[in-house]
């Protein structure tokens, strides 16, 4: 089904939602209707349908399983009066509620502040945060170096080194990552619920991870008492047998990997969502249908139906190496011999697959988010997308995310400094040793952090998005945003081109 004609909009255009430029006037370009639908941008479907519903249908069963096991351990911890016995040493009073409310508030109006800066000023807070960030890694090798872990100290000045010399050659690709930047910037300032959304994944994440964290203690303890276990003590050695420990290993296997998938499906959730916003304005934006009045939750509708199977069985294969990971980190840490040593290379080979798989799924969502594909199709699609341009996109992703991570770092200590002088000047009642204080700090500087990072998770997925839909189909920005795609082109020439 083809999509139907649009002609460039008429009238002036500027890429930053809310500004305008009277001397511009579009460029012309000679086309006749139907050929500038390309093969991709066929594939757009505002009506897809529901994709990998084995996957997902596995995925509901399996937390129908989680909650079971979190009944029986939550009963149990209740029974033996458990929760309600807590012997923590800090008193939870108005000042320090109000310290911690006050260093998530502050982090999140510094990040609005952040992203509006560098909305104005991307390209050098670009170039400031790529040398910042090479200077980190001289820095970490110095501090190395002073305390005598010179293998260390080698490494990373090596990779000072080699990420100098790449942002040597990288100066051409700055331009292009500024623009990027600047206009979903924009577009996450006028579509706020990508922000919002964000923090729903938060919220969802910390209440899920406090509910797991209760259910796995619970069903421990009730399955091990289950097991029958007796210690004994000879020759000053402990040693405990039990007649049937078998469930007790499943439980626990089982917990650990239900943590994984649905923590990762919360988080795909998310970035799903936002790139189906993204999406949305790239293709519908200064067109006859439009974006609608509410994007967001239409592209959460589709996340929560359509797409759910796939954002399931791409959940499903970060799950399982994480999972596995997690037992061979036991067997290394608990065996001795080839077997614990076999074990711990394993574990240390997906540590390194583990994020290569992330990164890859990363732009297989969003072909999901976009199109609607299948989990297999989205991951075919994107390996195309990386043999054409997978070192445009790693160039572009280490640019912004420069300014990401170094924007995210910075408010943190902000918020740490904060926390700090707060507490000097209140002296809340808890404060009765230096390591409370620490603790505190770091507390401040972990919310700061997280406040930050909500924000620019919304504008990674942003990124993310725009370059998929550049790379796949540039004939919809060239019909819709016609000075946006004149000012890429002038910068990144291979994007008439089209995958």
């Amino acid at each position: 089904m083809s999509q139907p004609y649009y002609p460039p909009p008429s009238g002036a255009y500027s890429p930053v939602i809310g500004t305008e430029n009277s001397n511009y006037q579009p460029p012309t370009y000679e086309y006749s209707q139907g050929s500038v639908h390309s093969k991709i941008g066929e594939k757009w479907n505002p009506k897809p349908k529901y994709q990998d519903l084995w996957a997902a249908i596995l995925f509901l069963i399996h937390f129908a399983g989680f909650v079971v096991l979190s009944y029986i351990g939550i009963k149990e911890l209740v029974t033996n009066n458990e929760i309600n016995n807590s012997n923590t040493n800090i008193n939870l009073d108005s000042k320090t509620i109000l310290l911690l409310v006050a260093s998530g508030v502050l982090g999140f109006f510094l990040s609005l502040i952040y992203m509006i800066f560098a909305q104005r000023f991307p390209k050098p807070l670009i170039k400031i945060t790529l040398y910042l960030s090479i200077l980190t890694y001289f820095i970490v090798a110095v501090v190395y170096a002073y305390y005598k872990q010179y293998v260390l100290a080698i490494l990373f000045g090596i990779f000072g080194i080699l990420y100098l010399i790449c942002a040597f050659t990288w100066r051409d690709r700055i331009p292009f990552a500024a623009i990027m930047l600047e206009t979903v910037i924009s577009i996450a300032k006028r579509y706020y619920g990508t922000i919002v959304m964000g923090f729903v994944g938060l919220i969802l994440q910390v209440g899920w991870s406090v509910w797991w964290a209760v259910s796995i203690i619970g069903a421990y303890q009730y399955f091990y008492a289950k097991a029958e276990c007796q210690t004994t003590t000879q020759n000053g050695q402990s040693t405990t047998t039990c007649n049937n420990i078998t469930p007790v290993y499943i439980v626990l296997v089982f917990m650990v990997f239900s943590f994984y998938w649905t923590s990762q499906v919360i988080k795909t959730l998310v970035h799903v969502t936002d790139s189906g916003v993204y999406a949305t304005y790239y293709f519908l934006e200064g067109t006859i249908q439009g974006v609608g009045s509410t994007p967001t939750i239409s592209s959460l509708k589709r996340a929560c139906t359509t797409s759910f199977g796939s954002i399931c069985f791409g959940s499903l294969i970060i799950a399982l190496i994480n999972t596995v990971r997690v037992i061979l980190r036991t067997l290394a840490e608990n065996e001795e011999g080839v077997l614990g040593f076999i074990a711990a290379c394993f574990a240390c080979l997906l540590a390194c697959i583990e994020p290569l798989v992330e990164y890859f799924n990363r732009y297989a969502y969003v072909e999901v988010a976009i199109y609607g594909k299948s989990y297999c199709r989205a991951a075919k699609d994107t390996w195309t997308l990386i043999k054409d341009r997978g070192v445009e996109a790693i160039i572009n992703d280490n640019l912004i995310g420069n300014v990401l991570v170094m924007g995210a770092f910075f408010i943190g200590v902000l918020c740490a400094l904060f926390g700090f002088g707060y507490i000097k000047i209140a002296k809340p009642d808890f404060i009765d040793n230096n390591n409370i204080i620490l603790l505190f700090v770091i507390i401040c500087f972990l919310l700061g952090f997280m406040m930050t990072v909500v924000v620019t998770d919304a504008i990674d997925s942003g990124v993310a998005t725009t370059f998929v839909a550049l790379a796949e189909d540039p004939e919809a920005l060239r019909r819709t945003k016609p000075e946006l795609f004149e000012r890429i082109r002038q910068r990144w020439p291979r994007v008439v081109q089209g995958i």
